[in-house]
């Protein structure tokens, strides 16, 4: 077992000061699963976004590269030509593997966004483009349109996933 560091030495000592000063304590299971739970939620590191959906640019990055202005961008995103992704009230990121490297987006994305327009987590939507599927030979939907392989598998997948939704 490691030692802890000076920081978890703090919490350890923080919950044994509340403990010491209540008067009798009932502790039970569900109590140290509780605890236990929460203390794994509060310490555990957080996902981030490309975590989630793999490598992604700012609005800005994404206004540079294409040459075109915010407002294009967000339009686009509404029209489901790109997608734009966030969490909570963090900024717009735009996963890369949906550009190309002459600034153009994957030709099929749009398509394919169109049909998942009925899902509104779009965090959801950027995993399912990075998780490999069966029906498109083991390769994920954004490596498939990558490789410029035909749309219609990818739109059937999509539409079997927001059928499900």
């Amino acid at each position: 077992m490691r030692r802890l560091n000076a920081d978890e030495e703090r919490l350890v000592e923080a919950v044994r000061e509340c403990l010491a000063h209540t008067n009798k304590t009932r502790i039970d299971d569900a109590v140290v699963d509780e605890v236990t739970r929460l203390v794994k939620s509060l310490t555990s590191p957080r996902k981030t976004i490309a975590d989630e959906v793999g490598p992604v640019c700012s609005t800005a990055d994404l206004v540079d590269w294409m040459g075109i202005s915010r407002q294009a961008v967000n339009k686009a995103v509404k029209e489901n030509r790109i997608l734009g992704v966030r969490r909570g009230n963090g900024s717009w990121m735009y996963p890369t593997w949906q550009l190309t490297s002459d600034y153009q987006i994957v030709e099929g994305v749009p398509e394919v966004l169109g049909r998942l327009e009925t899902i509104s987590d779009t965090i959801a939507i950027g995993r399912w483009f990075i998780t490999e599927h069966r029906l498109l030979d083991g390769l994920s939907p954004a490596k498939w349109l990558q490789e410029g392989r035909d749309v219609s598998p990818v739109v059937r997948v999509a539409e079997n996933l927001a059928r499900r939704n």
